[in-house]
């Protein structure tokens, strides 16, 4: 088994920008600590762009975004990643699931390569079998088949 890429997305990211959750950030610097590989989909960092171009200071914003993201990977999407999110979206719509397009990217990027997402949007990116999940404001490891189905079940 390879090594675990933590495929951070833009809720984890904006916990470590804007420094909300202590949990977050120490489970960040435990995840660097134990030489864990980081991704960010580039489709991440169009969200992280959006709302930084529409916050009350842009700048201030943009040097916080960018202080976090030394060092971390910014990750293009590939024709196989297409092919795979295209998977994920078919999939959600037939149930009747969807999680929005951005999501369903980031999901389908990382299955294909085989990441866990980093997230606390576990009732999103639940929804898609077979994707590993880590919510660092719960703790630092992945998360259980059954932790996963009882967030997802608890959606209101």
């Amino acid at each position: 088994m390879g090594r675990l890429t933590l495929c951070l997305d833009s809720a984890t990211l904006i916990d470590l920008i804007r420094g909300r959750s202590p949990d977050v950030r120490d489970n960040y610097r435990r995840a660097v600590q134990s030489g864990a590989d980081f991704a960010v989909p580039a489709v991440v960092m169009h969200e992280l762009f959006s709302g930084m171009a529409i916050s009350r200071n842009p700048s201030v914003e943009r040097e916080r975004m960018e202080e976090t993201l030394v060092g971390l990977p910014v990750i293009d999407l590939t024709g196989e990643d297409a092919e795979a999110t295209g998977r994920v979206a078919a999939d959600l719509r037939r149930r009747g699931r969807s999680i929005g397009d951005i999501d369903t990217l980031i999901a389908g990027q990382a299955l294909a390569r085989g990441w866990t997402v980093v997230t606390r949007n576990v009732k999103h990116f639940g929804r898609i079998e077979g994707l590993p999940l880590i919510d660092w404001s719960v703790g630092p490891g992945p998360l259980s088949e059954d932790e996963i189905a009882a967030c997802v079940a608890s959606e209101g």
